[in-house]
């Protein structure tokens, strides 16, 4: 899977206009497909087609529906609030504040199943654009954790004793292993996955909690 991005000129001038209409176009046109069809139903050359553009052009942008379907998750990501950034409540606990934050991003990976499995194996250091976003997004998720438990700390709501990069590290390792072990399972309700989420930071939590 790969994805390009055309360079930009120095100015935002019709060529470059038109550059966006049409990768907006194409972008509607594989979230209406993917949608209506499901991904692997749908065929590049249909994007293309719908999108009112050469097939050539939906090459430029994206290789394959891998490539498709990474750009619409930056785009849906976006969408997301920031997470971890809400002043911590003194009459509920960490944990279930901490669910309320992961349960934002675990939802929104489960409301998309089936894009979302040929998405996340993406998900490493590859060179590509827009999967270097997603990984930004996590670690800009990551460090708001970290504040978050620093906030805590000072609040004295959490023992002072332990790292929180290290803390942080941790629990957003138990999400993430939680996102993919629901999607393994192919389950339909994302209860599960944070029922098992939640249950799996308990004891962490435990052992860091005042």
């Amino acid at each position: 899977m790969k994805v390009h991005t055309p360079l930009a000129g120095s100015g935002m001038g019709l060529r470059e206009r038109r550059k966006t209409e049409k990768l907006d176009a194409i972008k509607r046109a594989a979230r209406h497909l993917f949608e209506t069809h499901g991904f692997h139903m749908t065929r590049m050359s249909e994007v293309a087609k719908v999108a009112d553009v050469g097939f050539g052009t939906v090459a430029a942008y994206a290789s394959d529906k891998a490539g498709l379907a990474v750009m619409l998750f930056v785009d849906d990501l976006a969408q997301l609030p920031p997470l971890f950034v809400s002043p911590i409540k003194p009459d509920r606990s960490l944990l279930d504040q901490l669910m309320d934050d992961f349960s934002i991003s675990f939802r929104f990976w489960a409301s998309k199943p089936e894009l979302s499995r040929v998405v996340l194996p993406l998900v490493n250091p590859s060179g590509n654009p827009h999967v270097q976003m997603i990984l930004e997004r996590r670690a800009l998720m990551r460090q708001c954790l970290i504040e978050w438990i620093d906030r805590a700390k000072e609040l004295r709501r959490m023992k002072v004793d332990f790292h929180s990069e290290q803390a942080a590290e941790l629990l957003f390792s138990l999400y993430i292993h939680s996102v993919h072990e629901w999607f393994s399972a192919e389950l339909t309700d994302p209860t599960l996955g944070l029922d098992r989420l939640r249950y799996l930071l308990e004891m962490p939590m435990q052992r860091l909690e005042l």
